[in-house]
């Protein structure tokens, strides 16, 4: 019988619970995706300003930083205070009033980060290209070109997370729809009291009972096939996988498999409840 690896209850609201967390992350990535849509608008239009040739800022080396949906992933680069930052009236008073109006407003950022304006580029664009925004005197070209290569990174990131959790809502619900007539049968099953019956009709009992355990392996397999896809082809922040980041709020990282595995060893108690009648029987 294959069963989960991760202690979990299983129980029958798990996968509602999952369904929920998917339609929450699907609206916080889209709104994301459209913060950052918006800011790279915003961004296009701000003048980019001459570099400065009296030991003022120079260019940009490059940019860096992670996917940026990660909840809690520690930010990199400066943590100033949100009041330090450009001088008045320069470029980077744009970016930075166009950066707090659109990615810092999305509904979900005060819960979902909290971060300073800072914190959050350090976060998004990695820290050189953090501190030239935060620290610099001048918005120029190539911070310009940088910044633009950095936001457009961040749209692509969360149009394929986007397309990650649409592929991991028709997972859960291809597997709760399998589920949920094994579930309901075996419930009804389990009511039914063994001793009034012969040893044929025990004998069916057995043999349905072992054809679920087999439609529970198929439905664990086939879920274990699409985890290892997500873990190919997709991590985020790193070592955090797919179902770690989407569930981590619910009481089991892999709720379909945490699911099967309750209905198998619900399956497995069946059966043995059948073959102890059985020997009564014969």
């Amino acid at each position: 019988m294959a069963t989960t690896t991760e202690p979990a209850d299983g129980s029958p609201d798990l996968l509602d619970d999952a369904r929920e967390a998917l339609r929450t992350e699907h609206r916080r990535v889209g709104d994301e995706y459209g913060a950052f849509r918006a800011f790279l608008g915003r961004v296009a239009s701000v003048p980019s300003e001459p570099i400065r040739t009296d030991g003022g800022a120079g260019p940009i080396a490059g940019s860096g930083g992670s996917i940026g949906v990660a909840r809690g992933a520690s930010a990199v680069g400066t943590a100033g205070s949100s009041s330090a930052g450009p001088p008045a009236g320069s470029g980077l008073v744009a970016v930075r009033d166009a950066y707090q109006e659109t990615v810092m407003s999305v509904p979900h950022y005060e819960i979902e980060y909290d971060d300073t304006y800072q914190r959050s580029v350090a976060e998004e664009c990695g820290p050189e290209l953090a501190y030239a925004l935060t620290r610099g005197s001048r918005f120029h070209a190539e911070c310009k070109r940088s910044l633009i290569d950095r936001v457009e990174t961040a749209i692509e990131e969360r149009e394929r997370f986007v397309e990650t959790i649409r592929s991991e809502t028709e997972s859960v619900e291809r597997a709760a729809s399998r589920l949920a007539p094994i579930q309901s049968e075996v419930a009804s099953t389990a009511r039914t009291d063994f001793t009034e019956d012969g040893f044929g009709t025990l004998d069916a009992y057995r043999a349905r009972a072992e054809a679920l355990i087999g439609d529970c392996d198929r439905i664990a397999t086939r879920r274990q096939r699409e985890l290892a896809c997500y873990e190919r082809d997709l991590a985020i922040d790193g070592d955090l996988d797919v179902p770690t980041y989407l569930y981590q709020d619910l009481d089991a990282t892999y709720p379909v498999l945490a699911t099967v595995g309750t209905v198998g060893d619900r399956l497995d108690d069946l059966k043995r409840r059948i073959e102890r009648a059985m020997a009564h029987a014969s």
